[in-house]
């Protein structure tokens, strides 16, 4: 997602179901920005599913198709397992250590969401 696409997204999920015209108003309120940019970015999101648009012609609503969470969840999750799947164990251990360099205490959580994950696992019935 471009950096526009991502502004216009969290504006959405800050707004909720609304138009084109409430969405262009909020982001050039902080940067210089054409309402065509806006209008094409909206359309092309809902094109790609990201939006739900209604309405009709010239009177559209948009609104995401699911949160903000849902959306990185499904993404970050998808962009993980092609990296994983690509990239296998260099990917894991690049991961970890991107962890350690950002954030060390997320170790931590690391090892447990590994640590439950395996437990889960040995429980699960075959």
């Amino acid at each position: 997602m471009g950096s526009l696409e991502a502004e216009v997204m969290e504006e959405m999920w800050r707004q909720g179901r609304t138009s084109i015209r409430r969405v262009w108003e909020s982001l050039s309120s902080r940067r210089t920005l054409s309402f065509n940019s806006v209008m094409t970015i909206m359309n092309r999101l809902a094109e790609k599913g990201i939006l739900i648009r209604g309405g009709r012609p010239r009177a559209h609503w948009f609104r995401p198709r699911e949160s903000r969470d849902a959306f990185l969840t499904r993404v970050s999750k998808s962009v993980a397992e092609g990296l994983v799947k690509d990239f296998g164990d260099y990917a894991v251990a690049q991961f970890v250590a991107a962890v350690r360099d950002v954030d060390p205490q997320r170790l931590d959580a690391l090892r447990r969401a590994v640590r439950d994950t395996k437990t889960r696992r040995r429980v699960r019935p075959r």
